[in-house]
């Protein structure tokens, strides 16, 4: 099988190795326009392209069994279109302002399945609210995820792991949520409370526009929102920034550092009509690989569901997003197992 990176970035690099020591029978092409770090595997290889062509990338992705987008959320939707074109599956980490449903009738039309959003939150994040949801009408949903450094006196309690310019879109993109069974639009850092994360400790969460996809794909679910995790008063302090236009430049001096020893933490909580439970994940920078948790959390959740889909798993045409493929117990298994291999490990508890 011949896959194809769409990128080498922070994550795309990751997915790669990560795919490449799996999968050794298979040979993985990384496309980018530079050269990207990557380990010397026998069947792991940079091909120098130019990504931000459409039909170019749709060339490429024929060429090759299965393409996993690892590209800058403005490209994503553009991928997706791509893999249509080319009539090839396409496993995809990029957060896209546009809707991937949108795509849903051509995918079909055209015989191929696109997984969109499989990271961390959207993506790791859905896949557990789908298997919630599997298992009975669920009343309500939260979902609590984000990442700080693990010093939390550092500046802001920040390191960064990802692009700033998409951080900076988080602090400003109003929160699409529901509530009564209604869809409802409110300023980011909105409803700011303090929640207890378990292996962490005190944190501040508010609203943040990562609901995606679920708003269409479980629409009985009466409440839903997603909040944005952080240590205690960092709104306080970013907030002028944000309205200053200075958050970028402010995080750029003080928050990038050499070694970003970070911390994920996410919380799924869902309610039935009889009981609730809890989903937590905490991860860590990880000493020996030298890699974020940001990184483990999200291209290795993009790796094994890039791994799903080559091994004949969840490969319906159209587009699925991880919550509709954690309705199938076989694929939720399958993903959460590999992941727990590679020492990312959900748990779930009832409250």
């Amino acid at each position: 099988m011949n896959l194809l990176i769409l990128g080498g970035g922070q994550q795309g690099r990751v997915i790669a190795s990560d795919l490449a020591r799996s999968l050794p029978a298979a040979h993985v092409d990384v496309a980018d326009v530079r050269e990207p770090r990557l380990p010397a595997l026998p069947n792991l290889r940079w091909v120098e392209a130019d990504l931000s062509d459409r039909s170019a990338v749709a060339r490429l992705m024929h060429a090759h069994d299965l393409a996993v987008g690892a590209l800058p959320s403005r490209l994503g939707f553009g991928v997706m279109q791509a893999a249509i074109d080319a009539g090839r599956p396409l496993v995809d980490v990029s957060f896209c302002a546009e809707d991937p449903l949108s795509l849903d009738a051509d995918a079909r039309a055209a015989g191929v399945a696109i997984l969109p959003d499989c990271g961390l939150a959207p993506g790791l994040s859905h896949l557990c609210c789908g298997h919630a949801a599997a298992q009975g009408p669920l009343e309500e949903l939260v979902i609590y995820v984000g990442g700080v450094a693990q010093d939390a006196t550092r500046p802001y309690g920040y390191v960064v792991t990802w692009s700033l310019d998409d951080l900076l879109e988080e602090y400003v993109r109003p929160a699409r949520l529901v509530r009564g069974g209604a869809p409802l639009t409110l300023p980011a850092f909105a409803e700011l409370e303090q929640v207890r994360v378990e292996g962490v400790g005190e944190m501040e969460a508010f609203l943040s526009d990562g609901l995606r996809t679920l708003i269409d794909t479980l629409p009985g679910i009466p409440d839903m929102a997603e909040k944005t995790l952080r240590w205690p008063g960092h709104v306080a302090a970013v907030r002028p920034l944000v309205e200053s236009g200075r958050l970028i430049e402010e995080f750029r001096a003080h928050c990038v550092v050499e070694e970003p020893r970070d911390l994920v933490a996410m919380m799924v909580r869902v309610r039935w009509r009889n009981r609730a439970a809890r989903m937590t994940l905490v991860d860590r920078w990880d000493d020996t690989t030298r890699l974020t948790a940001m990184s483990r959390t999200t291209a290795l959740t993009t790796s094994v569901t890039a791994q799903l889909v080559a091994g004949g798993g969840a490969s319906r045409p159209g587009v699925h997003p991880l919550e509709r493929v954690g309705f199938d117990e076989v694929a939720y298994r399958f993903l959460v197992g590999e992941l727990a291999r590679r020492g990312v490990e959900l748990r779930w508890q009832d409250e």
